[in-house]
């Protein structure tokens, strides 16, 4: 189980990033105050760090300098300011990502995943796209959405099965089950769907006429 360290003055939202942390399987302290922080590194022994810059005590620019000065442990900068300045001084000062505020949880969960690299089975990233099977949410640079289970299950299959042209009856019967006798427009309704919340990149899932559909990036 990964520990993560908060570091956020916010009480409430420490405590929502907390739980919703909890819930998909970490472990998790909070420390509300920033001259708080390297004690609890120590005591603690984490294996991240989420640190938010306007921190009473100490700001988080002083404490990812030092922290990255004797140790190799992640960190995440986490700001309420959209600033590229802040993102480009914490990644020299040599955070691992940024996050601005306001963020959902979910997004959170996606960097921590793509840092621990967990379920690389089931977490695909292409170009500007991630997704996770495990959690089927769906990340494009414009929105997040989590996928109802089918459409998590045919995008799945299509990532799986790059550049293959597929037609409806092998979609049907890999993600319905070849128990399924409904008509092969299913396909399609999903397809058209998935399309929607790709957005800018609907095109990946490209028609084959008379056939079916296949997956590519170029």
């Amino acid at each position: 189980m990964k520990k993560i360290l908060i570091v956020e003055d916010e009480k409430s939202l420490a405590n929502i990033i907390s739980d919703a942390l909890k819930f998909e399987g970490f472990d998790t302290s909070i420390v509300y105050r920033g001259d708080q922080a390297l004690d609890s590194f120590y005591e603690e022994k984490p294996d991240l760090i989420l640190l938010d810059i306007n921190l009473p005590g100490m700001n988080g620019w002083d404490i990812c300098k030092q922290l990255k000065s004797i140790s190799q442990v992640p960190i995440i900068m986490v700001t309420a300011r959209d600033s590229e300045f802040d993102e480009i001084k914490g990644l020299e000062l040599g955070a691992d990502d940024y996050i601005t505020k306001p963020f959902t949880p979910k997004l959170l969960i996606i960097k921590l995943k793509k840092i621990f690299k967990l379920d690389n089975d089931t977490f695909f990233k292409i170009k500007d796209i991630t997704f996770d099977f495990n959690t089927f949410i769906l990340t494009t640079p414009d929105s997040i959405n989590t996928l109802p289970r089918r459409e998590a299950q045919l995008l799945e299959f299509f990532l799986r099965n790059q550049n293959i042209i597929l037609s409806r009856e092998t979609l049907l019967n890999e993600v319905w089950g070849f128990e399924f006798f409904g008509d092969e427009r299913a396909v399609d309704t999903i397809v058209k769907r998935l399309r929607k919340k790709l957005g800018n990149y609907d095109n990946y899932i490209k028609s084959v006429r008379g056939v079916g559909y296949v997956f590519k990036t170029d």
